[in-house]
């Protein structure tokens, strides 16, 4: 029994050392999700870390009293706010000192998959270039849209995440580069840290996750996603309101310049000037003519402020230089077809906003989506705004029993007799976003009267 327990520890031993960090300020109602499942998963030799930022709402006792038992667990309580990136890095000093080999650094509001880290420390022992990973990140209500699989980033600093709102499936199965890694699920290799630096802390909060993937890059190594590893996140589709969205737009507008001054190579500044130019007129105008006038005054604090912090951001710029970081190598992944992200639109029961097709008011679908409807007669409408990409095929399932199949490339509709219950349409495909130009993935067009 001793030789067999020192030869499972010994196999422990052996595997990468992987310390997990939530950051955390009074998010005390995500903490038992998050912990129930990093303390679930398969992947042996790794280290469960609180960063806590202060928080009054017993987030911090909560964990201890609950999880203290697992010798893994530990809890880091900062004296104040410190922020994502300083609060994360306390944690990522706390790694680089205790020998790991890879840090994950997480939101409060996330769920790993249990097999999730153990898939990242294979792409990682399987690509050692990788010096970022970022997992597949679905929305938590709704698992089958993706949140994040990477990060894009367009010529004026303006970044978003690759594949928000659309469909998980095939096409997101492949692992590819990216350039960069989303923040609230991040995975790192510490010897890649050494060498770059730590987050950084002058941006306040946005973009200084893809700011340490920039770094990483012009360290000479890559970032890939890792689709096989999934975390769900609460993803908040409002952004914020009052206070929140409004400080967000500023320090945005702000840290695209900076991120951008920091890190874009010479050669690229005459047209990065010229672009920025342009969607700087063209983000100020559109609000003015919102008569969102608290934007028009976030754009002219951000040029201010970025003027302001120019010398300092020149001087770590040549700090990195003399570092051996070479500014740019990151460039070939920056996307010049476009300055802002367009949006994203995310489905409420599988439906999204209505509209109009030929003439009948309906609501594209997802893969699947339902409605609850009563005794009677229904008259369901289903429409094809792609006819030339094929057929829809859509089923109709009222509590668990298939009542109809609705196909058509152009404009059809049925009536069904039913009793009340669940109504329920899945998509037999899909009409990709790829091949529609639309923001999102859809599965068909219907519309439901009840008579």
């Amino acid at each position: 029994m001793r030789q067999g327990a020192r030869a499972i520890l010994d196999y422990v031993m052996n595997m990468p050392l992987v310390h997990c960090f939530v950051i955390n300020w009074n998010g005390l109602e995500h903490l038992e999700a998050c912990f129930e499942a990093l303390l679930a998963g398969t992947y042996e030799n790794a280290r469960f870390v609180l960063i806590d930022n202060a928080s009054e709402d017993g987030s911090a006792e909560f964990v201890q009293g609950t999880y203290g038992y697992d010798p893994r667990l530990d809890i880091v309580v900062n004296a104040s706010n410190l922020g994502w990136s300083a609060g994360n890095n306390v944690g990522l000093e706390q790694a680089l000192d205790g020998g790991a080999d890879y840090v994950f650094l997480l939101n409060n509001d996330t769920v790993v998959a249990p097999d999730a880290i153990e898939r990242l420390v294979e792409m990682a022992a399987a690509r050692p270039e990788a010096g970022a990973l970022a997992p597949k990140m679905l929305l938590y209500d709704s698992p089958d849209i993706i949140n994040s699989v990477g990060l894009e980033c367009s010529v004026i600093g303006s970044t978003w995440d690759l594949g928000i709102g659309r469909l998980d499936g095939p096409h997101w199965a492949t692992p590819r580069k990216v350039i960069g890694v989303c923040g609230g699920a991040c995975f790192l290799r510490t010897s890649a840290l050494r060498k770059t630096g730590l987050l950084p802390t002058g941006f306040g909060i946005y973009l200084d996750d893809l700011d340490l993937c920039l770094r990483l890059w012009d360290a000479g190594y890559e970032v890939w996603n890792c689709p096989d590893a999934v975390v769900r996140h609460k993803y908040s589709a409002t952004m914020g309101r009052g206070g929140q969205e409004r400080r967000k737009y500023y320090l945005t507008t702000r840290n695209r310049a900076r991120l951008m001054a920091l890190n874009a190579p010479w050669r690229k500044a005459p047209r990065i000037i010229c672009c920025m130019a342009v969607g700087e007129c063209r983000a100020v105008g559109r609000a003015a003519l919102e008569r969102s006038w608290w934007k028009v005054g976030a754009h002219v604090r951000g040029w201010a402020a970025g003027a302001a912090g120019l010398p300092a951001d020149l001087s770590e710029r040549r700090r990195r230089s003399r570092n051996g970081l070479v500014a740019g190598r990151f460039w070939p992944l920056v996307r010049t077809d476009r300055l802002f992200f367009e949006g994203a639109e995310f489905p409420e029961n599988g439906w999204y906003k209505a509209r109009d097709v030929r003439g009948r008011r309906v609501r594209p679908m997802s893969a699947r989506a339902h409605l609850g409807v009563g005794t009677g007669r229904l008259r369901v409408i289903h429409a094809n705004c792609y006819p030339r990409l094929g057929e829809s095929r859509v089923r109709a399932v009222l509590d668990g029993e298939q009542v109809a199949v609705l196909t058509t490339d152009g404009v059809d509709e049925i009536t069904l007799d039913v009793a009340g219950g669940r109504l329920e349409f899945f998509a037999d495909r899909i009409f990709n976003a790829d091949d529609t130009g639309e923001r999102a993935d859809f599965g068909g067009w219907i519309r439901v009267e009840q008579e």
